[in-house]
């Protein structure tokens, strides 16, 4: 049909058995002006999905009575393929409940035959394919990512869900991947946030690009995607597929003028070996990719029976310190740290351990990842400060010695707004001068969020709070960052020291790093001495303090009294 101006025609297709009503919409159509349409009539609803679902028109006009049946099923049928052309049904007259039925099976609207014209017909299509397209837009906000226009977590979740449907009734295997870009905070940081969010979206192009049409891609949050893979045949094929994508995804990128190169880690779930339901899936295939970030370099990790077994300890875990910290089940052992020149104890370094009811005495390495996994970490470190500002008020108030009392903070700590207030409500309470309390960080705690530490750091270093370094010199921080924080003091790592007596290049190597630490105007504590033969090497490159088993095991606070004031033997 041809009547207008326009170049584009509204196609309608028209779905009855009556060849009259085909005519007498044609006729009412023709009747619009400055609107071309085209009109093409399908007799049958057996016929009608297939027509409907191939996307070619703008709008359906269907009649809903079909002697003794009608087309609800058809618009139901619509509704769950999610087709996106909007559906006016015609009907010969309108009753409350049939109004009802008909919007609630996915129709637009609806018309009454005998008693449409041109003007109300045309002004129903066009609403109905306005209102279509106004859905589709907010449908397309609440189910794709914004910045990369993939599916978002909403979406993937329905997906999810529907591959597992499929597969169940089929009995057919599929995988989920998860992956995390390695380093991405450092680009932002680097290069701006902008630069980061254009990482992302050349990051989900590639994705998508190198799946196959059945695949998904979805963003579920800051840089972790998901990858839905239908009908994997084999382990082969998935590796296959993990291969690419860490191919793809690795290749240098070239970004408002950078060249910028990227890690990433893959974990893998396949179903149903690794779960029979979504929230288990999308667990293991997280914990895979966990698995694989602990690698070095790019690379994938299938989630196994084994992991499953370490996720199970991880939560038991979890549970019994949770307990030890309600139970009073946490103790601190203190090491000493002594003063090379004098020779005297000038500073204790607090050291957890767990008396574990089964277990005995556990040691930081045995539960403090799973504390700063879960966020526990938190509440453990506050009870730790408090506990050793007290043991320090106890110990002076039975010596003269005037000793600094060193914590290990860890990252997870400074997410916690309430850090600085907490600190000094505990400095307060306990009688502590702020200037015998040192909290030791490592480089990777400084480097992981250097704005967040940094500010944290002044904050406390203004109230007279000192601030060490410990394992200096196996980070990644540079000078320049390491001159933006307030730190009193760098501990070298125990691993220079170990060979300091064989070693020549290890002897240059702690020389350069004393002699650097000084031209900061930091102390310097060497970690690890456990030989007699360290200390005259360090005295000669003038380190300041030194620490270590040859000096003095950790130990309980009822022992320390028999080694403060004690001097070291020289």
């Amino acid at each position: 049909m041809q009547w207008s101006v326009m170049d584009t025609p509204i196609k309608i297709l028209f779905v009855d058995r009556e060849q009259a009503e085909y005519l007498l919409v044609g006729d009412l159509l023709r009747q619009v002006r400055h609107t071309r349409y085209e009109l093409t009539w399908c007799d049958g609803l057996e016929y009608a999905m297939d027509e409907l679902m191939t996307n070619r028109y703008d709008v359906v006009l269907l009649d809903y009575h079909w002697g003794a049946g009608n087309s609800r099923d058809l618009l139901e049928g619509a509704r769950a393929m999610a087709c996106k052309t909007p559906i006016l049904v015609m009907t010969d007259e309108m009753e409350a409940e049939l109004d009802r039925e008909i919007i609630r099976s996915g129709a637009s609207d609806y018309l009454i035959k005998g008693s449409i014209d041109s003007q109300l017909l045309e002004r129903t299509v066009r609403y109905a394919i306005e209102r279509k397209a106004a859905e589709l837009k907010l449908a397309r906000l609440a189910h794709y990512d914004i910045l990369t226009n993939v599916p978002n977590r909403i979406l993937f979740r329905d997906r999810l869900e529907h591959a597992l449907q499929l597969a169940e009734r089929g009995k057919q295997a599929f995988t989920l991947m998860y992956m995390d870009l390695d380093g991405f905070k450092l680009v932002n940081d680097s290069y701006g946030h902008q630069v980061g969010d254009a990482l992302i979206r050349a990051c989900a192009q590639r994705l998508s690009t190198c799946m196959r049409k059945s695949d998904s891609v979805a963003r579920i949050g800051g840089d972790e995607f998901t990858i839905l893979l239908e009908a994997t045949a084999s382990t082969a094929s998935i590796v296959n597929i993990a291969r690419k994508v860490l191919r793809e995804v690795t290749r240098a990128y070239h970004l408002n003028g950078h060249q910028i190169t990227i890690g990433c880690s893959l974990g893998i779930a396949v179903y149903p070996d690794a779960g029979r339901d979504a929230d288990t899936l999308q667990r293991h295939a997280d914990m895979a990719m966990y698995q694989a970030k602990q690698e070095q370099g790019s690379t994938y990790r299938f989630f196994t029976e084994v992991m499953n077994e370490q996720a199970r300890r991880q939560l038991l875990l979890e549970d019994e310190l949770r307990q030890a910290l309600s139970g009073g089940e946490f103790a601190l052992h203190y090491q000493p740290r002594m003063d090379l020149g004098s020779g005297r104890m000038v500073a204790l370094e607090a050291l957890i351990r767990w008396h574990h009811p089964q277990r005995g005495l556990l040691r930081p390495v045995d539960f403090l990842a799973t504390a700063e996994d879960s966020g526990l970490i938190v509440d453990i470190g506050y009870w730790v400060i408090r506990r050793a500002c007290e043991d320090l008020k106890r110990l002076q108030s039975r010596s003269a010695a005037a000793l600094t009392m060193a914590v290990n903070l860890s990252l997870r700590q400074f997410t916690d707004s309430d850090l600085v207030a907490r600190i000094a409500a505990i400095l307060d309470q306990t009688g502590v001068d702020s200037h015998q309390l040192e909290f030791e960080l490592t480089e990777t705690t400084v480097m992981a969020n250097l704005d967040l530490v940094s500010l944290c750091i002044r904050t406390l270093s203004q109230m007279g709070v000192r601030f060490s370094l410990d394992d200096f010199g196996t980070g990644v921080s540079s000078f320049i960052h390491l001159q933006r924080i307030p730190l009193s003091s760098l501990k070298v790592d125990r691993q220079f020291i170990d060979n300091l007596t064989t070693n020549a290049n290890d002897r240059k190597l702690v020389r350069s790093m004393i002699a650097f630490a000084h031209s900061m105007e930091k102390k310097v504590v060497a970690v690890g001495v456990e030989n007699q033969a360290q200390l005259p090497l360090l005295r000669q490159y003038r380190c300041d303090q030194v620490q270590g088993f040859h000096l003095c095991e950790p130990m309980a606070f009822d022992q320390l009294d028999a080694v403060v004031g004690e001097v070291v033997s020289r």
